[in-house]
């Protein structure tokens, strides 16, 4: 396997069997999203749980999120190269999540929690701020940055592969319809 395998596997896998590999991530998704307390609400937000959601809610968010983001990528992608295929665009939105869904369980630590809980309360005055729980917090983010840093070439390869953009005036709109898209979809949902 080469490096170019592991960055960009839409070029070198069926779409069939990315497809399905895509789907027993996202019902892993579903399922870390309930263990960690959080819901998917666009594909590259975790947002947390509110009192009384069930594995039920967490699903059709999840669902209505990657669906919504299907739908405005195929449409994007279907007005720079009207040759794209819906498949290829299901695929980018589904493997691009598989980095994010690896890290959910270590969001669900019981420390991890208590130390994001206890910084929430100190409401940003550094002197209510332990130190312990910051370093924590930090040291999430440094483990979690590889991952998202991944899922962002995974989506933007991914897209590239079903459209065949190659201007640079489109890998900019591609980036500025991403980020529209991301907002939309957790004010949305």
């Amino acid at each position: 396997m080469t490096w170019k395998t592991i960055f960009n596997p839409f070029g070198r896998f069926d779409e069939k069997h990315i497809l399905m590999v895509g789907i027993v991530f996202f019902i892993f998704n579903i399922f870390g999203c309930y263990y960690a307390g959080n819901v998917n609400d666009s594909i590259f937000h975790f947002a947390h749980l509110e009192d009384g959601q069930t594995i039920w809610d967490i699903a059709r968010i999840n669902s209505l999120s990657s669906v919504f983001a299907i739908v405005f990528l195929f449409a994007f992608a279907y007005l720079l190269n009207n040759k794209t295929r819906l498949i290829d665009i299901i695929n980018t939105v589904l493997i691009a999540a598989i980095p994010l869904i690896v890290i959910m369980p270590i969001s669900g630590l019981s420390f991890l929690k208590n130390a994001t809980q206890s910084i929430t309360k100190s409401a940003g005055d550094p002197n209510q701020i332990e130190m312990i729980n910051l370093v924590l917090i930090i040291a999430f983010g440094f483990l979690t940055l590889p991952f998202l840093i991944y899922s962002f070439v995974l989506y933007y390869n991914g897209f590239k592969t079903a459209t065949n953009i190659k201007k640079w005036q489109h890998i900019v709109l591609f980036a500025v319809v991403s980020l529209i898209l991301t907002i939309v979809s957790q004010t949305i949902l």
